[in-house]
């Protein structure tokens, strides 16, 4: 059996071995091509989507200007827009981190909305009937979050590492799932009697994430947890062999095997850090914004999490610049929505535009 020989290319930024890791010159080549976007790259991207919704603007709203400049400048308008926009921007991080974790890892986590919803239950049930208050409460209705959206999509992951079936599918068709069986539980068993609508009773105060700003600003401290999660998400994949590793299984399962590398594992692995972060993010909406499950709480923060990953080109602080600049025309949006007759779906429209800018760029650059 002849033994291939060692490769011959080396790179000054790949300090990793043949025993366990790939060469960084071939996974961190194929890196490059599947993100191959810089900053300025998202920076177009993003005012193109713009111009593309002032656009629309022109042909359906009755004062455009002040449509597009309520979009776009709203949230800076008072305190509230601004706490509201850093609430906001807190959770899409945390979605945003995410998508991150199992695109670098070669896999494509859809689902998140559907972990996110269950987290937020599963946060709101916990820190409602636990009995415990105070900062204990809050760090053990968040690790139920977080382990139920680890849990939920540990079915997908099991279904992709064993038998290769498309994750795409089956963790977006779990967010059909989740969303109904989350309706049946809180009407079956956790409804606030008192409330006509489909929301677990109120928590108490001493549950709530504490506020970074004056009342009635949702901001809270869960901005600091999501930039210690981003810290340790880039210490793990740019400083640790172990982050190497994973994600060169994504990039290339089979040199990665080739080298002893147990892809299938780090697959698995990075599945479920993806839907545990879709989970806390639900816990961290419940517990520092609506303050209970309610319905229909999340704004589709799960995809738009994809969107944010993307424009932060997967990268932690990519991701935490994106999400303030998304969380902001979202809170904007609000108030576009309310000087005109400009509808806050025109969020979901950039949404799509830039998505679709993105990926053509992407296209662009693989083809080339």
């Amino acid at each position: 059996m002849t033994t291939p020989p060692p490769p011959t290319e080396t790179h000054d930024d790949a300090p990793v071995t043949a025993e366990g890791v790939a060469p960084r010159t071939n996974w961190f080549t194929a890196a490059r091509r599947v993100v191959p976007l810089g900053l300025s790259q998202s920076v177009i991207a993003v005012v193109l989507g713009i111009a593309v919704c002032f656009v629309i603007m022109l042909a359906v709203a009755s004062n455009p200007i002040e449509a597009f400049g309520s979009f776009v400048f709203g949230t800076f308008r008072n305190p509230y827009s601004i706490g509201s926009m850093i609430a906001i921007a807190t959770v899409l991080v945390l979605t945003a981190l995410a998508a991150a974790v199992g695109f670098r890892a070669g896999a494509f986590n859809i689902g998140a909305e559907g972990q996110l919803v269950l987290g937020g239950l599963a946060a709101a049930v916990v820190a409602g009937n636990a009995g415990v208050d105070g900062f204990a409460g809050q760090a053990l209705a968040l690790i139920a979050a977080t382990v139920t959206g680890a849990l939920w999509i540990a079915v997908p992951a099991v279904l992709r590492v064993k038998f290769r079936t498309n994750e795409i599918l089956t963790t977006l068709m779990f967010n059909y799932i989740a969303a109904d069986l989350a309706l049946f539980l809180v009407n079956s068993y956790f409804r606030d009697p008192d409330s006509g609508a489909v929301e677990t009773p109120p928590l108490d105060d001493g549950l709530w994430l504490a506020r970074i700003l004056p009342p009635p600003s949702p901001a809270n401290v869960g901005v600091i947890l999501v930039v210690v999660i981003a810290v340790a998400m880039w210490i793990y994949f740019d400083r640790t062999r172990s982050g190497m590793r994973m994600e060169a299984a994504g990039l290339q399962p089979a040199f990665a095997e080739y080298l002893g590398v147990r892809s299938g594992r780090y697959l698995f692995l990075s599945l479920a850090v993806s839907g545990g972060l879709a989970g806390l993010a639900g816990g961290v909406a419940v517990l520092g914004i609506t303050h209970a499950y309610i319905s229909g709480f999340s704004p589709q923060y799960g995809f738009l999490g994809i969107t944010v990953a993307l424009i932060g080109r997967l990268r932690p602080l990519g991701i935490l610049i994106a999400a303030v600049l998304y969380a902001s025309l979202m809170t904007g949006a609000t108030a576009m929505q309310a000087t005109s007759n400009v509808p806050f779906s025109l969020v979901f429209v950039l949404q799509g535009v830039l998505i679709l800018l993105i990926t053509s760029q992407r296209l662009g650059r693989s083809s080339s």
